[in-house]
């Protein structure tokens, strides 16, 4: 029944009934209440013999029907606001907090006959420090709480708590943005946003509500460090950056260069005694080693341009890639998984997680700017031991196409290839290669110890098509900048890695998968599958507190940064 029809019932009703004391303080009759559905229009007619029922006495008699002046007014304010919300968003909200109204009768949630309850004033504090959660408080803002007991003020200020408590809600689970708007090829996240109603219902029954708020933010270890660094940083002085390193010729053990007592003061270091002010000895080689594997960089002691410009504090707006970084978090599924593999691709590392620790992490390379590794999370479902690598189109015909005409047999030749058609092995000079017949021949490298998926792949079917897997080009993993591959992840020893992904399999182990190398392309079925989480974070917290950041190889933290800022500009 429509709060319209069920208003017009209630009048009739109350007619002639007197109000209760508060009721006549606050609002006029007549009252609208809500009234139980009507039966339906063809019913049977009542047999003439029974006895007629009689009309109630009171509107206390009349079934479904609830008096409450707080209902009517918020019942009606409800009515009014039909129609006003403007976006997907907005009028997904209304209708969740409409249809919370509906099934309590339109009782007020945050307000009695004594006006704001203690709940209403936890919650109200609570969303006045969504700042500290790294989110926009006025995206939550309440009117004062109002004065008096006038209806018409204490009805609309339920609804706007209630709008508030979802629009946090929603905010703290899946997030300000929608990751697909950052990048919608390679961010096909889908955030685990708080359902609207559930979120009502748990806080508004909570015995302690801004815990229940607390709780619709991201569970993991990792958002709470860097919540907590947030605070540390924004209750830092302001204090000028100190004086950048110039660039020159690689600071190496034993150089002497007029730089180094700068370096030396950015490091902490005492001054040596003696001439030795500008050499750069084994004390400053030691100390460099320990700033370089903490940021992440190859500790190998040498001040090249990589580990001066994180000197120098390159892109080290640490308030910023914080908040850009706990928004990231947001998009991330709620459940890890006791056991998962973690790669984070501005990191270059990846991680296995066994029963909620870490037993295994490696380097990988990641693609490039231009092929970029996707960002999303799967479950790894197989192995395969001496894979076929079967080229990608996109490789065949931007790179290759142009050495297949030039020589089509010599390049199948000498990079080892073979050409498919119809799963089929062919002549590869019997094709007139041009730009259609790349897309339908297929290319494919077979098991070898020069193939480029190595001795095994790890799969997690996914719409992007990537992977993790071997490789033979060891070199790369010695690199600070690992970003080179065409968007799969090829993992640092393997075997090891495959260590971990088996330690709960009982019919396959590392010693069996080695003992099929040099044979057949062989898959391999786990029995317990393990979530894969693709990830990218430029900036978090390790064990010890330190903030580590990362370049944005992508820009998708900077472009996450700048959508945050316009939206705060918007809403303030």
């Amino acid at each position: 029944m429509t709060r319209k029809i069920a208003r017009f019932l209630a009048a009739s009703l109350l007619a002639g009934v007197a109000l209760p004391a508060f009721a006549q303080t606050t609002v006029a009759p007549p009252v609208a209440v809500e009234v139980a559905p009507l039966a339906p229009a063809a019913a049977a007619p009542a047999d003439p013999g029974a006895p007629s029922a009689a009309a109630p006495s009171s509107i206390a008699e009349a079934p479904g029907v609830i008096v409450d002046p707080l209902a009517d007014a918020i019942a009606s304010a409800l009515t009014a606001a039909e129609g006003t919300a403007r976006g997907f968003v907005e009028k997904r909200r209304a209708a969740a907090v409409d249809s919370f109204y509906d099934e309590r009768a339109y009782r007020p949630v945050w307000v009695d006959e004594a006006g704001l309850t203690t709940r209403a004033r936890a919650a109200m504090d609570r969303l006045g420090e969504a700042t500290a959660d790294g989110l926009d408080p006025a995206a939550f803002a309440v009117p004062p709480a109002p004065q008096g007991f006038d209806a018409r003020d204490l009805a609309a200020f339920d609804l706007a708590l209630s709008h508030a408590v979802v629009a946090f809600a929603e905010e703290a689970s899946g997030g300000r943005l929608v990751p697909n708007t950052i990048n919608s090829k390679f961010i096909t996240r889908k955030p685990e946003r708080a359902d609207p109603i559930a979120a009502l219902r748990t806080v508004s029954g909570a015995t302690d509500a801004a815990a229940a708020l607390d709780g619709f933010n991201p569970p993991h270890e990792g958002f709470r460090r860097l919540k907590e660094k947030l605070a540390e940083v924004r209750a830092r002085p302001d204090e000028p950056p100190p004086a950048p390193i110039p660039a020159g010729p690689s600071l190496k053990p034993g150089m002497v260069d007029p730089r180094v007592p700068l370096l030396r003061t950015r490091l902490e270091l005492p001054e040596p005694a003696g001439m030795g002010a500008e050499v750069y000895d084994e004390a400053m080689v030691e100390a460099v080693r320990a700033f370089q594997k903490g940021a992440g960089l190859l500790d190998d002691g040498i001040v090249g341009p990589r580990t001066l410009a994180v000197l120098n504090g390159a892109d080290r707006d640490e308030e910023g890639q914080i908040l850009a970084n706990m928004e990231m978090w947001r998009w991330m599924p709620r459940e890890l998984g006791t056991e998962h593999v973690l790669v984070n691709i501005p990191e270059f590392m990846v991680r296995v997680v066994r029963h909620g620790e870490e037993v295994h992490k490696a380097r990988v390379v990641v693609g490039t700017q231009t092929n970029q590794t996707p960002v999303f999370s799967d479950e790894m479902e197989y192995l395969v031991v001496n894979p076929y690598w079967h080229v990608p189109e996109s490789i065949r015909m931007k790179e290759m196409l142009p050495e297949i005409q030039a020589d089509p047999g010599g390049f199948f030749r000498r990079n080892g290839y073979e050409a498919v058609w119809n799963g089929q092995v062919i002549d590869p000079t019997r094709v007139l290669w041009d730009e259609n017949a790349i897309k339908y021949v297929g290319i494919r490298q077979p098991p070898s110890e020069a193939n480029a998926l190595g001795r095994i792949k790890f799969m997690f079917p996914n719409q992007h098509a990537v992977y993790l897997h071997d490789t033979p080009s060891r070199k790369l993993f010695q690199r600070d900048w690992r970003a080179y591959s065409h968007g799969c992840v090829r993992v640092d020893d393997p075997m090891e890695f495959a260590r971990a992904i088996l330690e709960d399999e009982r019919d396959i182990d590392v010693d069996r998968l080695t003992a099929l190398f040099g044979g057949p392309e062989t898959r391999v079925d786990l029995t317990q599958h393990i979530k894969v989480h693709i990830a990218y974070f430029t900036a978090w917290v390790d064990a010890d507190g330190v903030l580590q950041m990362r370049d944005d190889l992508y820009g998708h933290a900077a472009k996450v940064k700048a959508a945050l800022e316009d939206l705060a500009a918007a809403t303030n």
